[in-house]
C-alpha cells in the first residue's frame, strides 16, 4: 500500500507539473498554453443604475484588495471644443465589481484651454504612496494636437484633490515618437505622432514603464511605443530594457486571421500589458485596417484584439503570437465589420487572491436607426479550462431585439436592426429576418448588416432600394 500511496503522489506531482496546481487561480501562461480561457463574470451596459458617468477608457487598479476603476465621460461639443468635452473620474469596487462608488472627478477640463482628458491610465505607486495618472489632452479648437499630461494624489484613497503636473503637458505631439523612429530599420515612420492611449505598465529601478499608441497621418501606418520616466518630464526611449523601436507595428498583424482590406492591417491602437509570474509580458492589442479613426461605414473596417507576449520589451516583430488570431474579434468572432466595436481592452489581477480579470467595451453602431450606439462593459476572469477557442466571440447585441414586427415603418425601426421599404409594395422587411429575406427579398452577405434586395418588377423595371440600414 504504501508503494501505491507513493505512485498516487508521484502522478499528482507530475499532472501538476504538466497542467498546473488547480488550488491556485491560473495565470496567463496558463491561457497561452491552452489551460485556461476567459468566462464572462460582470456586465455593465452604457448608463446602468450605479455605472453612470463612464462610457469608454476603462482601466482597474487593485489597490488594499479593491478595484479602483479610471474611466471617462464624453459630453458633446462647444464652440470652442469642436471635438466634444471629455472629463476623466474614478469609482471604487469592494466586492469585485458588483458594486461599485459613486464617481470622483480626476482631471476636468476647464473648457477654455483644454476641452479633452480622456483615454489614460492610472497606477499606484507603493513605494511612494503616490497616485498617478497620465491621459491624452486635446486644447481648444484642437490647438497643437494629442499630447499628454499627468495628474497625482498622495495617499492610497483616489478620492482625494488630483494635483496636475507643473510642466503639463508633459509630452508634446511626436515629442517620444520622433526619438523612437528615428534612424534606419525603424518599424515605424519618421512622421508618427499622436502619443495616446498610455499606460502606466510598472515600476523598475525607481522608473515608470510607459506604453502609448502612435499614428502618421501621411501614410497611415500606426504603432506601439514604450519609454521610462521617473517624474514623467523626463523621459527615455533608449537605454537597458528599451528597444529604441515600435513594439507593435503591422507586421505584428498582417498575418492574423482577418480578411484586412486592401493595404493590410495598419497597426496598432490601444493596448494593455500585464506581467506573468513567468516574466512573460502579456499585451492585448488592438489592431486596425484603414486608419486608426473609427470608420462607421459598413462592411469596411476591422478593429479586432490580438494577444502576444514577449520576455522583454521587444521591438516590432519579435512578440510571440498565439497559434489562434486574433484574441478577440475579427470575422471568426462575430465582430460586427464596422470599426471600433471592441473598445479599450485592460487586463488586471486581483491582489487578494491572485486571479485575472479581463475587461472591454462592446460597441454596437448599428441599427444606425437607433438613438444612440448601444455599448456594454464586459468583465471576464481566467479560469481552468482545456476547450478553449479563439478568437473570443464579440459579446454585443443582436441584431434584432427578439420579435420583428414590421408592420409599420415604427414597428419596424423599434424591432429591427437594419430594415428597407419596396418601393413595389410600400411594405417594411427586416434584413435580420432570414424568413422574410428569401426568394424575391432576400439579405446580400451578413444578415442585419448588409442591404436587403428587393427584386418585385414593375412595368418600368426593377424599383430601386430604399434602405434604412
Amino acid at each position: 500500500m504504501p508503494s501505491a500511496l507513493r505512485w498516487l503522489g508521484l502522478l499528482s506531482t507530475a499532472v501538476a507539473a504538466v497542467f498546473g496546481s488547480r488550488e491556485a487561480p491560473p495565470t496567463l501562461d496558463d491561457l497561452w498554453g491552452g489551460q485556461a480561457a476567459f468566462h464572462q463574470v460582470r456586465s455593465f451596459v452604457l448608463n446602468a443604475p450605479g455605472f453612470e458617468a463612464v462610457d469608454a477608457a476603462t482601466r482597474v487598479v487593485v489597490v488594499n484588495g479593491s478595484w479602483v476603476l479610471f474611466g471617462r465621460a464624453d459630453s458633446g461639443p462647444t464652440k470652442l471644443c469642436p471635438s466634444g468635452v471629455i472629463t476623466t473620474n474614478v469609482r471604487v469596487s469592494t466586492d469585485q465589481g458588483a458594486t461599485w462608488s459613486q464617481p470622483h472627478p480626476v482631471a476636468a477640463p476647464d473648457l477654455h484651454t483644454v476641452c479633452i482628458y480622456a483615454d489614460g491610465s492610472g497606477f499606484y505607486d507603493h513605494e511612494t504612496a503616490t497616485w498617478h495618472y497620465l491621459t491624452q489632452q486635446l486644447d481648444a479648437n484642437n490647438a497643437g494636437g494629442w499630447t499628454l499630461s499627468h495628474f497625482s494624489l498622495e495617499g492610497a484613497s483616489p478620492f482625494g484633490a488630483w494635483q496636475p503636473n507643473p510642466h503639463n503637458p508633459v509630452v508634446k505631439g511626436g515629442q517620444l515618437w520622433s526619438r523612437i523612429c528615428a534612424g534606419a530599420g525603424k518599424h515605424c515612420p519618421a512622421g508618427m505622432v499622436d502619443e495616446g492611449t498610455p499606460e502606466i505598465v510598472e515600476k523598475i529601478n525607481g522608473e515608470f514603464v510607459v506604453t502609448f499608441h502612435g499614428y502618421d497621418y501621411k501614410t497611415r501606418a500606426a504603432a506601439r511605443g514604450v519609454a521610462r520616466t521617473a517624474d514623467f518630464v523626463t523621459w527615455n526611449v533608449i537605454g537597458e530594457g528599451l528597444p529604441n523601436d515600435a513594439i507593435f507595428s503591422s507586421l505584428d498583424c498582417n498575418d492574423w486571421n482577418v480578411s484586412w482590406a486592401k493595404g493590410g492591417c495598419i497597426g496598432s491602437g490601444e493596448a494593455s500589458v500585464l506581467r506573468a509570474p513567468s516574466g512573460y509580458l502579456y499585451q492585448v492589442i488592438e489592431a486596425a485596417d484603414v486608419a486608426l479613426t473609427c470608420d462607421l461605414q459598413l462592411n469596411q473596417q476591422w478593429w479586432p484584439l490580438g494577444m502576444v507576449r514577449a520576455k522583454t520589451w521587444a521591438a516590432s516583430p519579435q512578440w510571440e503570437q498565439m497559434t489562434q488570431t486574433p484574441f478577440v474579434g475579427g470575422p471568426f468572432g462575430n465582430e460586427p465589420h464596422v470599426g471600433c466595436s471592441i473598445q479599450y481592452n485592460a487586463l488586471w489581477q486581483d491582489g487578494l487572491n491572485g486571479s485575472t480579470f479581463f475587461a472591454f467595451w462592446d460597441v454596437a453602431f448599428f441599427p444606425a436607426n437607433a438613438s444612440e450606439p448601444r455599448q456594454t462593459w464586459h468583465v471576464y476572469e481566467l479560469e481552468w479550462a482545456a476547450d478553449a477557442h479563439y478568437p473570443m466571440r464579440w459579446p454585443g447585441p443582436p441584431e434584432s431585439n427578439g420579435t420583428i414586427d414590421c408592420s409599420t415603418r415604427d414597428t419596424c425601426k423599434a424591432t429591427c436592426a437594419g430594415f428597407v421599404e419596396c418601393p413595389a409594395d410600400h411594405v417594411f422587411y427586416c434584413c435580420a429576418d432570414k424568413e422574410q429575406c428569401s426568394g424575391t427579398h432576400n439579405c446580400a452577405g451578413t444578415s442585419g448588416l448588409h442591404y436587403c434586395a428587393c427584386d418585385v418588377a414593375q412595368e418600368s423595371g426593377k424599383p430601386s432600394l430604399q434602405s434604412h440600414l
